[in-house]
């Protein structure tokens, strides 16, 4: 009982518990003195709920979110809250989740502190209503927990005090990455390659759900124009998504269906670890998110674009040059120049593999993300302390 009474229940609401953030929960529950609870849709059909409650070490409960238009509501969120009393509360920051930006007001009305966990910045031209909403979450919100640096300047420039600011950090549970990685011997990875039928061929890698702010439609067109100049490419597509279907007719249209393989969703890290390895080079269009954390797991070199507008945080991983290339947004002559580079020339591509590799073991590790995740949850719990002295868990 004594250290219930010194424990501060906090509830992170998210759309769903996608497998990468598993590792991430169960890590944060382990903080001494916080009781994490998980509200999200655990029985969505959508492709990114993958949770599993004999797999993880967090506590979750199910609160199914319903369409209103183009936004979405949580029944039940504030009878929920009620019920578990949180001493702290963090939202995901996403702009459809109206239910969300009512909980954050409402538990500020309680004097409840409030987390926002959010990228900040939209993919894409800014909109007034994001502008709008992100500023009013940057006053509800006691502490904003930015995936990046690019988060953390746009909430300044919106008037939002850096004080409030953690930079998290993105990252991946790199290390069960890499002792997958390190398993996968050269005689494994010639005889995939001999099984898959891709001896002699230089594999372009595309790891990601075929969304539209992916632009998959890009990418068909860069590779199209790079299999015009070489016959040893093959474009390898893992992830479903709802333009898989429209990404294979523009293929064929093109010309280069049958130089391209669409596996859909594969999350077996032993699978994916063969064609990591039989890869020479990670192609995203453009909006690269975790997924650059996986391939610089297996030092791959990246090649997305540079756009400042369509480029996700996870992007501030990549160092042009270092441990991987851009290319012109837009223009797919730069693109087959830049991955050719990667292609063609096994000594730079080397010095980019063991450089990926370097900035995932030294700079955006697992362990740095927790640290500013937890730090930052520290923040409200001290907060909560200093606003309700008495109100412990009970």
């Amino acid at each position: 009982m004594s250290r219930l009474l010194h424990t501060k229940r906090v509830v992170l609401i998210q759309a769903f518990v996608p497998k990468y953030e598993v590792p991430l929960f169960d890590r944060l529950a382990e903080i001494p003195g916080i009781e994490l609870i998980v509200l999200a849709d655990l029985r969505s059909s959508s492709q990114l709920n993958q949770y599993d409650a004999s797999a993880v070490r967090f506590g979750a409960q199910h609160l199914p979110r319903r369409p209103l238009g183009p936004f979405f509501l949580r029944p039940g969120l504030f009878r929920r809250l009620r019920e578990l009393n949180p001493g702290a509360v963090i939202i995901n920051g996403d702009p459809r989740e109206l239910s969300q930006l009512f909980a954050a007001v409402w538990a500020r009305i309680r004097r409840v502190p409030v987390g926002v966990w959010s990228m900040f910045h939209r993919i894409g031209k800014r909109r007034l209503f994001t502008e709008i909403y992100m500023r009013v979450i940057g006053a509800v919100g006691d502490v904003q927990l930015s995936y990046g640096q690019k988060g953390r300047s746009e909430q300044i420039r919106r008037g939002v005090s850096a004080d409030k600011i953690v930079v998290l950090s993105t990252a991946i549970a790199e290390r069960p990455v890499m002792k997958v990685r390190d398993g996968v011997t050269a005689d494994m990875v010639e005889h995939f390659r001999r099984d898959q039928g891709i001896e002699g061929k230089k594999v372009l890698l595309h790891v990601v759900r075929l969304t539209a702010i992916k632009k998959p439609e890009v990418m068909v067109e860069c590779f199209a124009a790079l299999a015009k100049q070489r016959s040893d490419v093959l474009l390898v597509w893992i992830g479903g998504g709802p333009l898989e279907e429209s990404t294979r007719r523009l293929a064929a249209n093109l010309g280069v269906g049958d130089r391209m393989r669409f596996l859909g969703p594969i999350y077996d890290e032993d699978v994916l670890a063969l064609w990591f390895k039989s890869a020479t080079v990670f192609v995203m269009a453009t909006c690269i998110g975790l997924s650059i954390h996986h391939a610089m797991c297996y030092g791959v070199p990246v090649v997305t674009d540079d756009s400042a507008l369509t480029q996700s945080s996870e992007f501030e991983v990549l160092q042009s040059e270092v441990n991987g290339l851009t290319y012109r947004a837009g223009d797919s002559a730069d693109f087959v120049k830049q991955a050719s580079r990667v292609l063609d020339d096994d000594e730079f591509r080397m010095f980019l593999s063991a450089n990926a590799m370097r900035r995932i073991e030294c700079d955006y590790t697992f362990e740095k993300k927790i640290r500013n995740f937890a730090e930052g949850i520290r923040r409200l719990t001290r907060l909560a302390a200093e606003r309700n002295p008495t109100d412990d868990l009970q």
